[in-house]
């Protein structure tokens, strides 16, 4: 029996902990995708206490513990009318991850416990105390706030989420004032494509304003994003993003499009077909630009959010009651990577080729998503994602990567959370990775190089993303 979350965690063999403890184990972070709030980063405020830092953000715990029985007040409940202690929360949260084994919290939690705080054992209800109060004695020192965190993980740089009239107030603070990890912008345009969201047309007027121009036709709001990618680029950028949630492609000229925007601007409801029409074409042309401009295009393919009315109007969004949606969509993805890629100005020979990564929430698009993504130079089958997010889905991940383009050109993992302890989760994607290639040498399917596989491992976990997302 092996001693849990010891060394050699998840590493199998000789060959796979050589390869993490030698190559992987103390590469640097290029946390291309997260949640994270950069007035938080700035600010640089303490945490708090370990259920302000493991809860107060992170809808991943909040779901094992509604699944868990634990009374919302406990949970969500905190955000609106304070009526649990925090102690009582984070005990809540402790029982909850011993009904856990097999499921990824388990891991993260103690690996987290174990990278920040320097705690070796398990939690459990007997030991609770204990830990919360070394945790907490911790966090209040001025090294644990998020710069801190951050700087102890060795996180070189960081993509946040970000929406197109953003001031990035804080990323201009932050580039002036801190040097020591790089905060980028990340532009995600989803209300633009949302032309279906009630607040659409408040939404376009916003950014009228904001360009300082009048908007006639599609073409003028058009042009306005490109300058508001002029902005987010002069700030730092190199990445975009979407979130696919249902049909986004339809074949359709401008000038359907154009009556298409018009009559969602004046808040008149679309019809399916017009809503997978406007979708495809501004995505197209959003393709199109980030290429032109050097942005790398992040496509987050299928999503079904807010499942729960009644939660929602409780607790709000982005609070653990999200799924899998089954939406078959390769010919719509095809449709819209090919005018992307074969656009004028957008060749592969040129500098402003396009650069895309593809993610995929249910894991039966796997394959899909990975033959598509080969389909095209400069087109990354991205990493497992939210509800992947766990051994076996980065395992499977990894597994057809390996199978459909080669290996060594994968740029990696990302966090994809709004928690500032969520950073060994790249210890974890780095432990997987090196125990899948060092069981292909173990079994004889590959052949043992460490200089070679350690460079290729070294790459994986660091240098790919820094090359493909800033060349």
């Amino acid at each position: 029996m092996k001693n849990f979350l010891d060394e050699n965690f998840i590493l199998q063999s000789e060959t796979a902990q050589v390869l993490y403890h030698k190559y992987a184990e103390n590469q640097p972070i290029f946390d291309f995708h997260n949640h994270l709030i950069p007035q938080e980063i700035f600010e640089n405020k303490p945490l708090g206490n370990l259920a302000n830092a493991w809860l107060d953000h992170d809808h991943y715990k909040w779901r094992a513990m509604r699944a868990a029985g634990v009374p919302e007040e406990l949970i969500t409940g905190h955000l609106h009318h304070k009526s649990a202690s925090d102690y009582d929360r984070y005990l809540a949260f402790v029982k909850t991850l011993q009904l856990c084994p097999g499921n990824p919290l388990y891991h993260w939690s103690h690996l987290e416990l174990k990278r920040y705080f320097g705690i070796n054992e398990a939690v459990t209800e007997k030991n609770a105390r204990e830990i919360w109060d070394k945790c907490n004695a911790l966090l209040a020192k001025g090294e644990y706030g998020p710069r801190g965190l951050l700087e102890k993980m060795n996180v070189r740089e960081l993509c946040t989420t970000d929406d197109p009239l953003d001031s990035l107030e804080w990323h201009k603070k932050l580039a002036a004032d801190w040097k020591n990890c790089r905060v980028r912008p990340s532009f995600r345009p989803d209300m633009i494509l949302n032309a279906e969201n009630p607040a659409f047309p408040e939404y376009i007027s916003r950014l009228q304003q904001l360009d300082g121009t009048q908007f006639k036709s599609l073409a003028d709001m058009m042009a306005a994003l490109a300058r508001r990618m002029d902005y987010f680029k002069e700030n730092g950028s190199v990445v975009s993003d979407h979130s696919l949630e249902g049909d986004f492609y339809l074949p359709a000229t401008y000038e359907d499009v154009n009556y298409i925007f018009e009559k969602a601007w004046i808040g008149k409801k679309l019809r399916a077909d017009e809503l997978a029409q406007y979708k495809g074409w501004v995505l197209i042309e959003l393709g199109k630009l980030y290429a032109l401009k050097g942005f790398v295009m992040q496509l987050h393919i299928g999503a079904l959010r807010d499942n729960n009315g009644a939660m929602l109007i409780y607790a709000g969004k982005n609070i653990g009651e999200d799924s899998l949606n089954d939406f078959n969509f390769a010919p719509q993805l095809s449709a819209v990577l090919n005018a992307i890629y074969s656009a004028p100005g957008c060749s592969m020979s040129s500098e402003k080729a396009p650069r895309t990564i593809l993610y995929n929430l249910n894991p039966k698009d796997n394959e899909a998503l990975a033959t598509m993504a080969a389909n095209f130079r400069n087109c990354q089958f991205g990493p497992a994602w939210w509800f992947n997010d766990h051994k076996d889905g980065i395992e499977e991940q990894i597994r057809v990567y390996s199978r459909t383009a080669p290996l060594g050109c994968y740029v990696g993992m990302l966090t994809d959370s709004r928690s500032f302890l969520s950073y060994p989760r790249h210890e974890y994607f780095r432990r997987i990775l090196c125990n899948f290639v060092g069981n292909l040498v173990e079994q004889g399917e590959f052949p043992w190089n460490e200089e070679n596989l350690g460079e290729l491992v070294k790459r994986i976990c660091y240098e790919n993303s820094i090359e493909f997302f800033k060349q």
